[in-house]
Parts: structure tokens; sequence; C-alpha cells
């Protein structure tokens, strides 16, 4: 799936640095430290963007599994592949009015197959632009399908039945993974939060720690092991199927 710029990346780029400037201000007390920070600032903008593709795979893959119960549906009443896939795309506009990656995509292969390019084909290009696992596996057994010359829609339906199950399962971890998600954001920003109440509240309890260099050095250490904390616990709770 691939990743463009959009103008909301400018705003992160800019939350990013001031989020370094705080978190130098925060943890040594000097805005020049943040600026040593801002180094950090392609990382924070590189996680964004992961973050960015994960919820739009997540959208698409919601989108897709709506595609394939359609076209599932249009096959059992007996229309043709092609006309099945036209049929489905009417389907998902009624679903999404306003429109969404997968309409635009399901729009543009109907498109191709008016111009009588095989079905096959135009779906494979559409998996690949895509990038989703589930959408190639089916490109890839409809491909087969039609050089095999089988029962193209017992075929079809057996594999969009496969991949809707799968797409559902992965739904369920991820809805039982829901707390414990929220559990770690709260983990990982439960140091940041007590620095700042600790600040507002009793700015002089911090003065020994942030003026001497052992202080400075045990303040590294703690946002050293709450940036490692927060990455190493939001990959534990990442599972796909």
């Amino acid at each position: 799936m691939k990743t463009y710029v959009t103008p909301d990346c400018i705003g992160m780029i800019l939350l990013s640095a001031f989020a370094c400037m705080g978190m130098g201000y925060l943890f040594y007390d000097s805005w020049i430290a943040g600026i040593f920070l801002l180094p950090c600032v392609p990382f924070l903008f590189r996680w964004y963007l992961k973050w960015k593709q994960r919820q739009t795979r997540r959208r698409m893959l919601e989108e897709l599994k709506e595609l394939l119960y359609a076209l599932s549906a249009n096959l059992k009443v007996g229309y043709s592949v092609e006309q099945a896939w036209v049929m489905a795309g009417k389907d998902l506009e009624i679903l999404y009015p306003q429109g969404s990656p997968i309409c635009e995509e399901v729009r543009a292969v109907a498109a191709q197959l008016h111009l009588h390019v095989p079905i096959e084909q135009a779906v494979g290009e559409f998996a690949a632009r895509a990038d989703l696992e589930d959408l190639q596996s089916f490109a890839q057994v409809l491909r087969t399908a039609k050089r095999s010359g089988g029962n193209l829609i017992h075929m079809m339906d057996k594999t969009i039945s496969v991949i809707v199950e799968k797409m559902e399962v992965e739904q369920e971890i991820q809805t039982l993974l829901a707390g414990k998600k929220l559990e770690q954001k709260i983990m990982s920003g439960m140091p940041v939060l007590m620095l700042v109440y600790l600040k507002l509240t009793n700015p002089l309890y911090m003065e020994p720690i942030y003026h001497n260099g052992i202080g400075r050095i045990l303040m590294t250490v703690c946002l050293a092991g709450t940036v490692a904390a927060a990455y190493w616990g939001s990959r534990l709770i990442r599972i796909e199927v």
C-alpha cells in the first residue's frame, strides 16, 4: 500500500518538533535540550506515516470485506464474474455514498472491463496497487480459475468465504486487544504525566534532579526507558492474522 505525503503531514512535523521541545524542557528543564532532541522528528514522522498506513489498511480491509460479500451474493444469483464485479461496485456506492478508496478502485476495474480488459488482469493490477495480502490472494485464485477453466463460481465462492473468515478473525482479535491497547497507552504516558504534575504542583521538588550531572543522567535513562517501553509495548499488542 503506497503512502503519500498529505498536507496534514506538515502539521505532524510541527507537532513532532513541539513534542521534542516539550520533552526536552520536561526532562531537563531546558529548551536547549529540546533542540538537541529535534533529530528525533524524522522518527516520529515515520511512526506517524506507519500508523496512518495501518489505519488506511484497516479501513480498506473493512471495505474489501463488503466488496467480497457483495461479489459472492451476485455470483450465487447467476451473474458472471465480470457482471458480479460491476454490480458489487454499485452496492458499495450505496454503502459508501461519500466515496472510499475501494469504491474508486472498483470503478477503475469496471472501466477496464468495459474496455475488454480481462478481469483477472484488472483485479491483479488493483491488488498490486492496494498491496493487501487478502486481495492479492483473491486475484491469484481468480487468475488460476480463469486459466484452468474449472467451476469458476464455486472456486470464487470458496475463496471469498475463506478470506472473509480470516478478516473476521482479525477483527475479533483487534476487539479483544482494544482494552490492552488502551492500558498500554495509559502506562506509556504515565511517566510524562507524573513529571507534568510535579512541575506544576511542586517545581522545587525536581530542582535537585535537573541541575546536576547525576540527575541529568538519570533523566536521560528515564526518557530512553519511557520511549523504549512505549515502542515495544505497541509492537507486542500489534497482532495480525
